[in-house]
């Protein structure tokens, strides 16, 4: 039986877009019409097309080999088209499902398109021509809803860019603003505490024992407000600091961070340990990445009670150096954790909450990453990376 195949183009419109050679099922109980069928597709088109006697055995070849086009019977002993077709439907949702029907069983077809997703129905006797249009416009619909799905897709994706990119916008405005009136006021503060300075000299001169200890507790204030100052002018000066880097040994760096801490009073009454597994060279500002090391250890040891331990690894790996700062201290939520950054949030009774999100802006500046783990009940684990040199 031929065709005329201009005549099938003409019909059908555009050719099919979808895989090159789609596999076909034809599953009747008649071995007559399944060999007919096949042999009739097959002659005029290059799809694979594999015949089934019964629904069963189809459903266990489609887990080797899913079918892209499913052509069923109605009327099947033990499991009829309908019942077969919803199966397959569950199992290949985006499977162009055909029934053939006879002319008595017209209205339960029509009802089984809505029902279980059938594209067409095809009354017997069928016509060739016909039916080859019927799975061709399937497979263009197919092929169609899969395009739809994959631009969805891309779409969301470009939504959650957008939302991001919002979202930084007004976590950059807002941090601006507060930049403008945190430098404000790290400056009257600076100009005040030039004047509580005259304490140190009070603690030389005095022979008083009650005076000078009273004159180094306000000298101890003053250091820590001038730290404190200190970080709000870095906070403040917002945009990406330009300074020279170069190549360093990002071990020896953290041993120099570690021994500026070791006269630290918090420091002396914890464990601080360090563990150098590599020593990794990277393209780095050394004083600045000693003042992120610092603070990483501060924050671990004022998280440990006293006598805890605070572990610090230097390692080497395919993306770089990678330094981690683990303590066993009481961790953190994950609600916490989210807000870890923000400017002035703080969990600590002492501190400005501007430590962390001016160690992250010195990480980004290094073309690094600062990740923060932790859990209730089992500590905070901190990892600076920095890119080796060959990707510096």
């Amino acid at each position: 039986m031929g065709l005329d195949r201009s005549r099938l183009a003409r019909q059908t419109g555009a050719w099919y877009a979808g895989p090159v050679t789609p596999t076909v099922y034809v599953v009747d109980d008649d071995p007559l019409v399944t060999e007919s069928l096949s042999r009739a597709l097959e002659l005029e088109t290059d799809w694979t097309v594999r015949a089934f006697n019964h629904g069963g055995q189809a459903l266990e070849a489609m887990a080797g080999a899913p079918p892209e086009v499913v052509l069923s019977d109605f009327k099947m002993p033990g499991m009829d088209g309908i019942a077969f077709l919803s199966r397959v439907r569950a199992r290949e949702p985006d499977a162009v499902l055909l029934l053939l029907t006879g002319y008595a069983d017209k209205e339960s077809a029509i009802r089984a398109i809505n029902d279980v997703g059938i594209w067409q129905y095809v009354e017997k006797p069928w016509d060739l021509g016909d039916l080859l249009v019927k799975i061709r416009q399937g497979l263009e619909r197919r092929a169609l809803v899969a395009e739809l799905r994959k631009k969805n897709l891309a779409l969301e994706a470009r939504l959650a860019e957008l939302e991001r990119a919002h979202v930084e916008l007004v976590r950059a405005e807002r941090l601006a603003a507060v930049g403008r009136v945190a430098s404000g006021l790290a400056h009257e503060i600076g100009n005040q505490l030039a004047l509580v300075g005259y304490a140190e000299a009070i603690r030389e001169r005095s022979r008083d024992p009650e005076v000078a200890e009273f004159a180094e507790v306000i000298v101890a204030a003053q250091r820590r407000l001038a730290a404190l100052v200190d970080e709000i002018k870095d906070f403040a000066r917002g945009a990406s600091a330009q300074y020279p880097r170069e190549p360093g040994d990002v071990a020896a760096a953290v041993e120099e961070a570690l021994a500026i801490l070791r006269f630290d009073a918090d420091v002396k009454s914890r464990r601080v340990s360090l563990e150098v597994k590599r020593r990794p060279l990277a393209l780095i500002h050394r004083g600045k990445i000693e003042q992120v090391v610092v603070n990483l250890v501060h924050n671990a040891v004022q998280a440990s009670p006293p006598g805890g331990e605070v572990v610090v690894t230097v390692d080497e790996d395919e993306a770089g150096a990678k330094v981690t700062v683990r303590d066993r201290g009481p961790g953190m939520a994950p609600e916490v954790l989210a807000r870890l950054g923000e400017p002035f949030f703080t969990t600590k009774e002492r501190g400005s909450g501007l430590g962390l999100g001016i160690s992250r802006r010195v990480v980004d500046e290094h073309a690094g990453r600062l990740d923060v783990r932790s859990q209730v009940g089992d500590g905070t684990e901190v990892i600076l990376r920095l890119p080796g040199l060959a990707s510096a």
